[in-house]
């Protein structure tokens, strides 16, 4: 009980001297995201990557049926010993916010510090400011023009779906994001195979999530029964927090850009469909449907399916209830981190691609 109890005292003090530390030094939040979490990375994701299936999804299951047998096992023994129940109790508590204490520890190194860091804009030289309309339509037109050169290079099924190359689905996930490495120093690191989750239409579907980060294990997990269209641009997503930069347009952003510069057409083409999306979501103009309908037909086709299949798990009173509560959930858990416009975050990407689109346009 007294080494629990230490041990309970000592996690909970570094818990809170390293979350004040960060919160209060962005360059302590830099220096850590620089120099310590790569070793963090480049020993947890090679550790896990041992495995081909998720690891946190069957640590989640095992740890499931683990509290349920610690509750069936609690109940008894406290049926048993009518003298010394609250003892018990007690010792529960303590063992129970020491594995709490253990696993806040782990996401405080392995993801929450890096919130904190400088914003990749300041490592990738972009000046995200106030833009025109006309920067706006200059960046969709140019990204419609991409998409009129991929559709014809790309496989669809008989309803026009996008169908991903799985066969070179992970090596294309790991060589973009290296690439994009090389011309990044901040990107520079270790990038295993983005792995699917096993429940993925159980679990993260009814959700509306199309990806994970798992700090615990270092993992970057996606969807495995959403339309294809999304898992390039999602896995690259997820593999950009292994980088440091946790904030989601950064990470919208990044994944974007990995897509972009790839190799690989299927990428390419999923992160010019996000993208887009994005930007139209950002345009009010009272001509929004004649824009929209220059958009190839087989993306407008494609935006179709894939609202098709994100209504269909809305369709009932449960479906929608479980959708709120993971919005809220992960609206509450983002503004915790500092992103004050929680889920809307994730849209601002827009200004990033916009001021990308602006330098580029002033080089040339």
């Amino acid at each position: 009980m007294k080494k629990a109890l230490v041990f309970l005292g000592i996690t909970l003090l570094i818990n809170i001297i390293f979350r004040l530390i960060s919160r209060l030094s962005v360059n302590f939040s830099e220096w850590y995201a620089v120099n310590v979490y790569p070793l963090i990375v480049g020993v947890g994701a090679r550790v896990s990557g041992i495995f081909p299936f998720a690891a946190v999804e069957i640590l989640l299951y095992l740890l499931i049926l683990a509290a349920v047998a610690g509750i069936v096992f609690l109940i008894i023994k406290l049926i048993k010993s009518r003298g010394g129940r609250l003892k018990i109790l007690l010792r529960s508590f303590v063992a129970l916010s020491c594995a709490a204490s253990t696993l806040l520890l782990m996401f405080l190194f392995g993801c929450e510090i890096n919130y904190q860091r400088k914003p990749f804009s300041q490592h990738s030289g972009l000046e995200p400011e106030m833009y025109s309309r006309e920067d706006l339509l200059g960046v969709i037109d140019e990204i419609i023009g991409e998409l009129e050169l991929l559709v014809p290079q790309i496989n669809t099924c008989e309803d026009g779906a996008f169908v991903l190359d799985k066969s070179r689905f992970n090596a294309a996930a790991r060589s973009s994001m290296r690439q994009l490495g090389e011309r990044y120093s901040a990107l520079d690191t270790y990038y295993p195979n983005p792995k699917p989750v096993l429940l993925s239409r159980l679990i993260l579907s009814p959700a509306l999530i199309s990806g994970i980060f798992s700090p615990f294990t270092t993992e970057a997990l996606y969807n495995a029964d959403m339309p294809d269209s999304y898992k390039p641009f999602t896995a690259t997503h997820e593999l950009s927090h292994l980088s440091g930069f946790m904030r989601e347009d950064e990470a919208n952003f990044i994944a974007f850009l990995a897509c972009r510069e790839s190799g690989d057409v299927d990428f390419r083409y999923s992160g010019y469909v996000r993208a887009l999306l994005y930007l139209l979501g950002a345009y009010d103009g009272e001509d929004y449907h004649e824009l929209y309908m220059t958009i190839p037909e087989q993306v407008r086709r494609q935006y179709s399916i894939e609202n098709e299949y994100w209504r269909s798990f809305l369709s009932t009173p449960s479906g929608a209830a479980i959708a709120a509560v993971s919005n809220a959930v992960n609206d509450t858990y983002l503004k915790t981190q500092g992103q004050e416009d929680g889920v809307k975050s994730y849209g601002r990407v827009t200004d990033l691609l916009i001021a990308d689109y602006i330098m580029r346009n002033k080089k040339a």
